[in-house]
């Protein structure tokens, strides 16, 4: 039974962070174990549970977001909820809008969805995805705002700053242009918006510095203290990272993905992160040290 307004203001307020164990889920998770809040994380598997409880989390809910009853279990007696959904799930969309019904049922206050820079980009199925989600929050009840961040820096890092030293095949332009945040400061911003009351009804844009890729991998070397060069490889024959592969879904979403980067790159403003962080957006080179300290 869900707890009654009244008892729920006599605590700190409870934040559900859905899809905590992933490599944003843990960022967002440390951001906000910093902050006054009771922080629940929603895992998807045993595995999950274990990531996030040695991150120092003690409410630990396991939900299938495809079962409407496990989402609802996982978000009872929630304040706010923060929803980081999986990568190029065909139904993204249909799951945000699970989430969102799940969060009103609970009587949440705020929710917050994880979305992604330009979202109606139509060579990119996943985005639309995405802004299919969107629609979906802006149609609520609830208080929501709508994060869409540019590239994670630590993607670049993990998928290709750890090569050996030497030439890095990359499946798109590498001298295309992309701004990249680092996970940190979208940890750092996600938290502000749940614990400042000036952020309902917003879609903000969180877009780190811009380079370009190959600039990218060559400070991702650099901070290892090896060089890596990057090379454009074609998108259509490269390999697909593990838990893409098998699914011809995802397979196909990604190849996309990497065809209009291979076109255009994918560029936003650094302003709006820089206005909720209150200081200059962390650089790709300061990201990649940390990134190998922490590795």
């Amino acid at each position: 039974m869900s707890e009654s307004p009244s008892v729920r203001s006599q605590e700190p307020p409870l934040i559900a962070v859905i899809g905590a164990a992933g490599l944003c889920g843990t960022y967002v998770l440390e951001a906000a174990l910093r902050a006054p809040f009771r922080v629940r994380a929603v895992v998807h598997s045993p595995a999950g549970r274990e990531r996030v409880a040695a991150l120092g989390v003690d409410d630990i809910v396991e939900a299938d977001l495809e079962k409407p009853d496990t989402v609802r279990q996982a978000l009872e007696n929630a304040d706010s909820v923060f929803m980081i959904p999986p990568a190029f799930h065909p139904e993204e969309d249909v799951l945000a809008m699970r989430a969102v019904e799940a969060a009103g049922h609970a009587r949440a206050r705020r929710f917050v969805y994880l979305s992604v820079l330009h979202p109606h980009t139509p060579g990119l199925r996943h985005h639309l995805r995405k802004a299919n989600a969107e629609a979906a929050v802006r149609a609520s009840r609830l208080n929501w705002t709508i994060l869409q961040p540019s590239m994670f820096a630590q993607i670049v890092l993990s998928t290709w700053g750890r090569a050996p030293a030497g030439s890095v095949g990359v499946p798109f332009n590498v001298d295309n242009e992309f701004s990249f945040i680092d996970l940190r400061d979208l940890g750092e911003a996600g938290v502000k918006v749940l614990a400042e009351n000036v952020h309902d009804s917003a879609t903000y844009e969180l877009a780190g510095p811009a380079l370009t890729l190959a600039d990218a991998v060559r400070l991702a070397g650099r901070a290892r203290g090896v060089d890596l060069e990057a090379r454009t490889v074609d998108w259509a024959d490269a390999p697909l990272p593990p838990g893409v592969d098998g699914s011809a879904s995802r397979a196909s979403d990604m190849r996309a993905m990497w065809q209009d980067y291979d076109r255009h790159g994918l560029r936003g403003n650094s302003n709006v992160l820089r206005m909720l962080l209150g200081r200059v957006p962390t650089s790709f080179a300061e990201a990649a040290t940390a990134f190998t300290a922490r590795d």
